[in-house]
């Protein structure tokens, strides 16, 4: 505990009496009572103790110096028992042992002193404050004093300081000490002492049982600090040059050890991996350069099971263990603010990179779809061309055309997919489609590394969200390719399985012919940070994610190995079946469809694709364009008899969405006409505007087909 006898406050006060020093005014308001403060039985805090010295010093001013009150100590009563102890003694030197081993720890127990005694007969008294105690020059000063006094107990000079040197946390004092007594004046002494004996010995037996009580609460004081360090939740070692000395209950759990004697004995660098050593004995020389370091540093530490946990190491501070110098630090495991740490870095990538997913797949999209219209309007004019010749190599080239179209629509659509990761409403999600989307995305890291054998058997759609699902598989994907060595691509599968269980889930297997996962490594595979890749080669992030996507989604996950096979298997419930369309719909269309053609305005920011759009639909439409949604509300102030209002969600300045609201505030009921196009960006704002409308939102680049049903819904609505 933080606290001192208060034996030394009654020494202190018992030094200013007689003096000017009124001790009634130097404690007036003070935390602790005069009774109390002169207890001898009684302790107080350090602080407190630290705070009554800087009043005295306050108080007394010039007229009474730290180093004469504590030259002063020697003369009160309660410096009794070494004045008595004097009696029996002979020499300087064994007094000073007496108060060294003895005086000073019973009363301070905070302070570690150590004295040497030097060839030349000089003694150097060294003190140092434990860490996390308040400084006090004031109480260096008076034990300087005091100590220099010490042999005019015996009668003798006091000794010479030859040398001192102090803070408010260290103190260091070279002393002379004066000869002992000439053997005449030791048979004086000795001959006054037979005849005083027993009463010199009964005053000795009182203070030594006043010290003993002193010890006995000191000993009490320790017991209850050391369990009060057992409970702490960080780790506190107590170590030699490296050695583990001592530990609390929350060391032994961080180094991964079932008791503290599997610690004791074992050098530091035991629990470090092999390329942090280095690293870790610079900084242990550093700390016994500069006694005490301040510093906090961060460590890895190897577990008995191969994990690896960061630490904090706080303030190294000098201790006495067991009567030798040692050190105590303090570690806090750091490793779950690592995780969260990099977990939103890993989440803040991947925003990034769904943020330029969707910027790439919108601005690819809005030219895609009007090249895309060009080639359905180009193919209708080749079909009407009487040229049979020509038109059998037109049709051949604009199927090129229209294939290589595909392939960048494809693209654009898996890079949509790592866009929507997050805040994607659960679907059904096509397995097959989504898993040939996945592996043309990871097609370059799998090819030089082994052949993809696909196994789709039927399965039934997923409920889940296509993003989420796809980052799954494409974590999965490039594991798999990472467990097989390159150069032997023909000897090496990955295999791609899906079948539905009895339960009539979807069920994907994803295996691998590489070097498998062991036992012991098994069982950590979705701990967080864990992984057996060189450092910078990975995060131990992918797999963990995994989990926390699957879970989420109320899937499962698991995996089998054994040498040379892998497999990992995940399990999604099916979605429900669709709704069927009630009949009566088709026949309200079909009634509806009799009247005269249908006015459609297309709102868009795209030049060329407003011209594509009006080509397109000329045999099907009335189509008015306008470039803009101001262009649109100035077309919609004067004619608003349109029977579909096709518009793009996100433009510049004002939006899709400002053009809903406008009109919904302004020509109530047509906001109904209304149906969006998107090239790919969803923001949060029109994710959560798609979310209350009613109105259905179709994504660029479309087929012919679906845009005419899609405005036909609306038309007929």
């Amino acid at each position: 505990m933080r606290e001192v006898s208060c034996r030394a406050t009654r020494i202190i006060f018992e030094a200013l009496e007689g003096t000017e020093v009124s001790i009634e005014t130097l404690v007036k308001g003070f935390p602790c009572s005069l009774t109390e403060l002169r207890d001898p039985n009684a302790r107080i805090d350090w602080d407190v103790f630290v705070e009554l010295l800087d009043r005295i010093e306050s108080v007394c001013g010039d007229t009474l110096t730290a180093e004469e009150i504590g030259a002063r100590m020697l003369k009160v009563p309660s410096f009794d028992l070494l004045r008595r102890a004097g009696q029996l003694l002979v020499s300087p030197r064994q007094l000073y042992e007496v108060g060294v081993r003895l005086v000073a720890p019973a009363m301070f127990s905070n302070v570690i002193v150590r004295n040497e005694w030097l060839p030349s007969g000089r003694l150097v008294i060294t003190g140092e404050l434990l860490a996390g105690y308040r400084e006090s020059i004031m109480y260096f000063r008076i034990c300087h004093a005091n100590v220099a006094a010490v042999p005019r107990l015996l009668g003798l000079p006091a000794s010479k300081i030859e040398e001192q040197a102090l803070s408010g946390r260290r103190s260091r004092l070279v002393l002379l000490p004066p000869p002992s007594h000439t053997l005449p004046a030791r048979i004086g002494r000795t001959a006054r002492l037979v005849g005083a004996f027993g009463e010199v010995w009964r005053g000795v037996a009182r203070q030594q049982r006043e010290l003993e009580a002193s010890i006995a609460a000191l000993r009490t004081s320790r017991h209850e600090y050391q369990q009060l360090i057992e409970r702490l939740p960080d780790g506190v070692m107590i170590h030699s040059d490296g050695v583990v000395r001592w530990g609390n209950a929350a060391l032994i759990e961080i180094f991964g050890a079932r008791r503290l004697e599997d610690l004791v004995g074992r050098h530091l660098l035991d629990f470090a991996p092999p390329e942090d050593r280095e690293e870790i004995m610079l900084a242990m020389r550093r700390s016994a350069t500069n006694e005490v370091s301040d510093a906090r540093h961060e460590y890895r530490v190897l577990g008995a099971e191969g994990g690896v946990r960061r630490v904090q190491a706080g303030t190294a501070q000098l201790v006495d263990f067991e009567g030798k110098p040692a050190r105590l630090v303090v570690l806090r495991d750091v490793t779950e603010q690592h995780r969260l740490r990099e977990q939103a870095a890993v989440s803040d990538r991947l925003a990034s990179i769904g943020a330029l997913a969707a910027g790439v797949a919108h601005e690819i999209n809005n030219p895609l779809t009007y090249v895309k219209l060009s080639l359905e309007i180009a193919s209708r004019e080749v079909v009407a061309m009487r040229d049979h010749e020509r038109t059998a190599k037109l049709q051949a080239s604009l199927g090129h055309v229209r294939e290589g179209t595909d392939r960048v629509l494809g693209i654009v659509r898996d890079l949509k997919m790592l866009s929507r990761i997050h805040d994607e409403p659960r679907e059904a999600v096509d397995v097959p489609a989504l898993l040939d989307s996945t592996l043309a995305l990871a097609e370059r890291a799998i090819s030089s590394k082994a052949q993809v054998v696909r196994s789709y058997g039927p399965t039934p759609p997923a409920l889940a969200t296509r993003g989420g699902l796809g980052q799954v598989f494409l974590n999965l994907l490039m594991n798999a390719a990472d467990a097989i060595p390159e150069g032997a691509s023909t000897e090496h599968v990955i295999r791609v399985t899906t079948r539905s269980d009895p339960a009539g889930r979807a069920v994907i297997e994803i295996s691998d012919s590489g070097c498998g996962i062991t036992p012991e490594i098994g069982s950590r595979v979705f701990d967080p940070f864990f992984t057996t890749k060189p450092i910078g080669a990975g995060t131990g992030l992918g797999l963990p994610m995994c989990h926390r996507i699957v879970t989420e989604l109320q899937g499962e996950i698991a995996f089998e190995s054994s040498p040379g096979a892998t497999t990992f298997r995940v399990t999604f419930p099916a979605a429900p079946p669709p709704e069927r369309v009630p009949a009566t719909i088709d026949q309200r269309a079909v009634t509806r469809s009799t009247r005269a053609r249908p006015r459609v305005l297309v709102v868009d920011d795209e030049p060329t694709l407003l011209v594509a759009f009006a080509r397109h639909f000329a045999d099907a439409y009335d189509t008015v364009t306008a470039e803009g949604a101001h262009q649109a509300l100035d077309i919609l102030r004067d004619d608003r008899r349109f029977d579909a209002v096709l518009t793009d969600l996100m433009m510049p300045g004002v939006t899709g969405m400002d053009l809903y609201e406008t009109v919904r505030a302004n020509h109530p009921g047509l906001e109904r006409r209304f149906l969006f196009m998107t090239g790919g960006v969803y923001t949060a704002r029109a994710q959560s505007f798609l979310a209350t409308v009613p109105n259905r939102c179709i994504e660029k680049p479309f087929d012919h087909g679906e845009l005419l049903k899609a405005i036909d819904e609306v038309v007929h609505a």
